[in-house]
């Protein structure tokens, strides 16, 4: 710690603001920052000054980390119901001369797919409200993805968006 002291110490004012703004993107725990602002103190920039600029938060950085949150909690859901959708139909394809089976298969089958169209929405309108946030234009690809492709290949794409925003977050200041 003392290393990482004495090296934060050798920047300048305006590189330690960065880093007491963006210390997540940089990958850098609480005492980085504190350590940061402890500095710029020492300097005669206190933290009231620093919030005062904005610079002491990257709130563009903590709206897009609580929709990509969102999307990955909606995602999660939509993934579980598409695998229970999945083993639904093996079970009702497996269960060919037991009605009752069947029958129950598909009732639940029906209401994972609507769960998992729901949920597949509600993560489609949190993707978009990211990219609306961090200021990129999404693709129509991406929407037509979502329905067109969304229910066949949603295991591919639930992990494809999920680390293509992760990569997203750390670019953000």
């Amino acid at each position: 710690m003392m290393e990482i002291n004495e090296k934060l110490k050798t920047f300048d004012d305006n590189k330690l603001i960065d880093i007491v703004k963006n210390y997540r993107q940089y990958g850098y725990g609480d005492d980085i920052q504190n350590t940061a602002i402890s500095i710029l103190e020492s300097r005669g920039i206190d933290l009231d000054v620093l919030k005062l600029r904005g610079e002491f938060t990257n709130s563009k950085y903590d709206d897009a980390k609580q929709e990509f949150d969102s999307f990955e909690s909606s995602s999660k859901v939509a993934f579980v119901f598409y695998g229970l959708m999945i083993i639904l139909m093996l079970v009702g394809s497996l269960a060919k001369g037991n009605e009752s089976i069947q029958l129950i298969s598909v009732i639940l089958f029906w209401i994972s797919l609507v769960v998992f169209i729901i949920f597949l929405i509600k993560s489609f309108v949190n993707q978009s409200k990211y990219y609306e946030l961090i200021g990129k234009k999404e693709s129509q690809l991406n929407a037509g993805l979502y329905f067109s492709v969304g229910i066949v290949i949603y295991f591919v794409m639930f992990f494809v968006f999920r680390k293509q925003m992760r990569e997203e977050m750390n670019e953000i200041r």
